[in-house]
């Protein structure tokens, strides 16, 4: 169950880390490959992977199979993913 968890969390990790590349501002030149400090993020993607880890980590503990202690820390570490997606680089 903690490995379906981490797994999650690695590939919403994943799929943030690909965001600038698929993004709008790098049609325009205004992306990571023309200005470096430049980096942008999709914030929809951010969410979007959270709620994902949210939904799992909740329908699992319903189940059982996650303790209450293990719910809080999926959530305080959903809640620190959001908190470093969003922050700009």
């Amino acid at each position: 169950m903690r490995r379906k968890i981490a797994g999650l969390v690695l590939a919403a990790s994943l799929a943030v880390g690909v965001g600038p590349f698929v993004s709008p501002a790098l049609a325009n030149g205004s992306g990571p490959i023309v200005n470096p400090p430049t980096v942008v993020t999709d914030p929809v993607l951010c969410f979007v992977a959270a709620q994902a880890i949210i939904t799992e980590a909740l329908h699992e503990f319903r189940e059982g199979h996650l303790t209450s202690a293990e719910l809080r820390s999926v959530l305080v570490g959903t809640a620190s993913f959001l908190g470093d997606c969003l922050t700009p680089a």
